[in-house]
Order: structure tokens, then C-alpha cells, then sequence
């Protein structure tokens, strides 16, 4: 995938470009999957989930969450904080833990480390602009996984 491309994926099908993602190293050989909330057997949501991602290099792990911003800011709710808490936790296990946003004003892919996020909530606010992080390429992933394969 070209960096254009790749930093211009429409948000709506962020999530299953990253489900593509998954199968995709999964095909390799190697684990990637998407975590899914606790339910009930009726469908009722309990809790929901730790994050949404977990990608397992021989050299890479990382755990994220994917997010779509519609603003020039994304707003982070009560459930991004708790994603941030369990994001930090994977951080300071030795994972790569960061926040992937689509901005669909710029039409740009970002990925927000987590410890800029915990700065941003740390000041008392709750918005992160895209300043806050950096372009970032999905294709970059298979880069690293086929790399591994040689």
C-alpha cells in the first residue's frame, strides 16, 4: 500500500482495513487480533473493550486503539481514558502503545503515542489534535512482518 493511500483511508472503514491488517499476519504466521467487549447472552454490553488491537511481531508487539475523528480535535469520552489506563499498562510491559485516529478533515491516518495522550489529560484537557502525533502508514506493519520472513 502507497503512503498516499495509506494515510488516506476513510475512516468509516478504518476498522476493517485494520481487520485486513490482522488476517494478513495472521496468514504469515505470525498473531494479530482485534479485542471485542464482554456481552451477556442476550446481546447486552457489560464492558467494553481493554483496546481495540493487538499486532505480535518476533520483534514488535503493539497494542492500540482506532478511533475516527469527525472534528478538528478528537474528544476523548470517559471510555478513552480507560482505554489510555490499560494502553499505558501494555506500554510499560515493553509494547507499543499508541491511539490511531482518522481525521477526516485532513483525511490523514495519525498515531498518537499513549504517553502524549496521558500529557494532554495530565494538562486537564480531553482533546488531542493531530499535531500530537504523526502520519502513519498501515502498510508499515507488513513491512515489519515480512521482513521478519526473510
Amino acid at each position: 500500500m502507497n503512503q498516499t493511500r495509506a494515510n488516506q483511508i476513510r475512516g468509516k472503514s478504518l476498522e476493517t482495513q485494520l481487520d485486513r491488517l490482522c488476517e494478513r499476519v495472521n496468514a504469515m504466521g505470525y498473531h494479530a487480533h482485534k479485542n471485542h467487549p464482554k456481552r451477556l447472552g442476550n446481546g447486552t454490553r457489560v464492558q467494553g473493550e481493554p483496546f481495540d488491537y493487538e499486532i505480535l511481531l518476533p520483534n514488535w508487539h503493539a497494542c492500540f486503539d482506532a478511533k475516527e475523528c469527525h472534528d478538528t480535535k478528537w474528544h476523548m469520552q470517559k471510555k478513552d481514558i480507560i482505554q489510555t489506563e490499560n494502553l499505558k499498562h501494555c506500554k510499560n510491559a515493553g509494547c507499543e502503545a499508541f491511539f490511531l485516529i482518522y481525521f477526516f478533515h485532513i483525511k490523514q491516518l495519525v498515531k498518537v503515542d499513549v504517553d502524549e495522550v496521558i500529557n494532554v489529560l495530565q494538562q486537564g484537557s480531553k482533546t488531542v489534535g493531530a499535531e500530537k502525533g504523526g502520519e502513519f502508514n498501515i502498510g508499515l506493519i507488513i513491512d515489519k512482518a515480512a521482513n521478519e520472513l526473510h
